[in-house]
């Protein structure tokens, strides 16, 4: 059936293009693979374990690509799509700040209360460039365009053009978080330290609220028991759904028996997607429709965890596709993960998962993404196809302790999975040779390839709690009295009429400025002063522990912005090794500036732009000395003939 929707659509193409007096437009493939790392991935080919990049490289050209400050994926994937740097598209983090109460909120997008989406990404996407000039787009994936952009207007429907679009990294979960687990348990649990709440313990019949979900204790009778998935609330309703868990602890199973379907599960063993109505919508506009999995660890104690709760893609309550038909099609066979992050890098920092259990699941969703990849080289016959690939990143974070005995969270028995990182290289070139494979296809012409990464990586040795700092530097002035560990959201420690500056998101210090800020104290003649005092301070700070730089470098954007009242004032680019405590980052004050990561996420790249560069590959030879992240959409237009959008702040790496 799919086959022969793909001859179909194929079919509808070349007559369009016969009727419109054009020639079907060539194919180009993007390979997007989050986090690659050039050092990395040199190393692997010269050791032999990359052929497909090699032969790639060898054919046409690869390099180092230049990334955004700050190489954050949100701020990275945003500047691929549209050309502009962050002051143009106007994210600059994973989370932003509201000026008056420093309320934290996702960057990307918002979720209201009737479940209407607002994508705050601005400039143009390169493909509605792509689109008015006639040729065909499928965008598979991409981060940071959630909901996505719909079609363009301007689109002559007598030629009509057509995108498929898929939303990535930044697609909610039913709950409108990024990804809320939640563990079922018996036996003990305490989470781990290094996390927030690192300590606490579950205790009978409680539950706990931990980073990226929740651990609910289950109270067996006779061998069964209650277990609520609990939903979102709207309107006032929270939706729950009541299932019956059975346990049998001789054969180390667990009996789920949930409205309208039963699974049973063995230790070691994940069930399939499992639909879920949590009812209507208030207004009558459709169904509250999700999807979950269970795994099950084992029953003595038993631990059975359940994926966040994912939109299903055959009746999504967000919009997830254009067209709105598109997800649901590409489920027509499989249901799929359709929460943006679906490696669930919290469950292993919450020590739900171990390492091997993690790894499992990453395979899980590569293996998903891989059907995929097929789909879409089986109807990709003309124009652009830009596929996404999102694992190699997350196994970056949290395996990145495994690869090196000197990290502070390394220990002996994460020596199993010293080669974790490595082999996960293959997996990418595996999949770049599948895609190859894909492209070469009977009565359609060649593609050009291109495969670029977002950012590197680096180790993630030592958190830094930038507000401590900037309070032991006084910049930032706590109140008499305040204790220890404070907070700068909604407390009265801060004496906000002495503060001069706050940092809160990964990169990011904002001075407390009069008329921006609700209590700023610095007046907008003292900003430049501050910023630079600021700076200079922060680059001669040293480690107590070794005397090394903690900062590479701080940087000042080039102008206020599309949204002047978030931009930040000053970008700190950490050293390697470095990086915002995540305390920090949502505005909480540790004791100490300086402490080491214990954490599971012990990889990563919010340091200086220079120390964590991505990778760009093609299959043509390309001129530009030292290509950047923001060429590639302006390349890409060329490729076809088509000028860049205004204010873009790329070229074209074939000049």
């Amino acid at each position: 059936m799919r086959r022969c929707r793909a001859l179909g659509l194929a079919l509808w193409a070349i007559l369009l293009a016969v009727s419109c007096g054009r020639a079907p437009a060539p194919r180009l493939f993007v390979l997007g693979i989050d986090g690659m790392d050039p050092g990395i991935l040199q190393r692997l080919i010269d050791a032999g374990r990359m052929p497909n990049f090699a032969a790639l490289a060898q054919r046409g050209r690869m390099t180092p690509l230049e990334t955004t400050m700050p190489p954050q994926s949100p701020v990275a994937w945003s500047s691929f799509i549209t050309g502009l740097l962050p002051e143009g598209h106007g994210i600059f983090d994973f989370v932003h700040r509201d000026a008056q109460d420093l309320r934290l909120f996702l960057s990307t997008s918002s979720v209201g209360a009737d479940v209407e989406m607002e994508l705050h990404r601005e400039g143009t996407p390169f493909w509605d460039l792509l689109l008015q000039a006639g040729i065909p787009a499928t965008i598979f994936r991409v981060p940071a365009n959630f909901p996505p952009s719909p079609e363009p207007a301007g689109v002559d429907w007598t030629c009509r053009c057509s995108l498929r679009a898929f939303a990535g990294m930044g697609t909610p979960d039913l709950l409108g978080t990024y990804g809320s687990f939640t563990l079922f348990t018996d036996g003990d649990y305490q989470v781990p330290a290094g996390v927030d709440g690192g300590g606490d313990v579950l205790v009978p019949g409680g539950r706990l609220e931990v980073p990226g979900g929740r651990v609910a204790a289950i109270h067996m009778l006779n061998g069964a028991a209650p277990m609520l998935i609990e939903g979102p609330s709207l309107d006032g309703d929270s939706r729950q759904i009541e299932v019956r868990l059975f346990v049998d602890r001789n054969t180390d199973a667990v009996h789920l028996s949930l409205p309208g379907t039963d699974v049973i599960l063995k230790a070691g063993e994940w069930s399939p997607w499992l639909e879920l109505d949590f009812g209507r919508r208030p207004g009558g506009l459709g169904r509250v429709a999700a999807i979950t999995r269970f795994y099950l660890r084992g029953t003595t104690p038993l631990w059975l965890y359940q994926t966040p709760l994912n939109l299903n893609p055959r009746q999504p309550m967000m919009p997830i596709s254009v067209p709105a038909e598109a997800a649901a099609e590409l489920a027509a066979e499989e249901l799929y993960y359709t929460q943006g992050m679906p490696a669930d890098t919290k469950a292993l920092e919450s020590a739900v998962f171990t390492e091997a259990e993690f790894l499992a699941q990453v395979e899980i969703t590569l293996a998903e993404r891989e059907r995929h990849l097929d789909v879409e080289l089986a109807e990709f016959d003309a124009g652009l196809l830009f596929f996404y690939v999102h694992s190699l990143d997350q196994v970056s974070h949290m395996l990145w302790r495994a690869t090196d005995p000197t990290h502070p969270g390394y220990h002996a028995d994460l020596q199993p999975f010293a080669l974790a990182i490595d082999d996960h290289y293959v997996r990418m070139d595996r999949l770049l040779g599948r895609a190859l494979t894909g492209l070469q296809r009977d009565g359609v012409p060649p593609a050009d390839v291109l495969g670029l990464s977002d950012h590197g990586f680096a180790p993630y040795a030592r958190s830094v709690n930038l507000n401590r700092w900037l309070v032991e530097q006084g910049f930032l002035v706590l109140r008499q009295g305040a204790a220890a560990t404070a907070d700068l959201l909604g407390t009265a420690d801060i004496d906000w009429s002495a503060t001069r500056a706050y940092a809160l998101g990964l990169n990011a210090v904002y001075v407390n400025l009069q008329g921006r800020e609700a209590q700023g104290s610095v007046r907008p003649a003292q900003v430049a002063q501050v910023r630079h005092d600021v700076a200079a301070a922060l680059e001669r700070a040293l480690d107590p522990q070794n005397g090394a730089s903690v900062v590479q470098q701080t940087y000042e954007l080039t102008g206020a912005g599309v949204v002047p009242q978030l931009t930040p004032d000053l970008l700190i680019g950490y050293a390697r090794g470095y990086r915002s405590s995540g305390n920090s980052a949502v505005g909480r004050i540790d004791p100490e500036w300086l402490s080491d990561n214990l954490s599971a996420w012990s990889g990563d790249h919010c340091m200086a732009a220079a120390a964590v560069p991505g990778v760009l590959i093609a299959s043509r030879r390309f001129t530009a000395p030292a290509p950047a992240l923001w060429d590639i959409p302006v390349s890409i237009l060329a490729h076809y003939g088509v000028a860049p959008p205004p204010g873009a702040a790329g070229q074209t790496i074939w000049r």
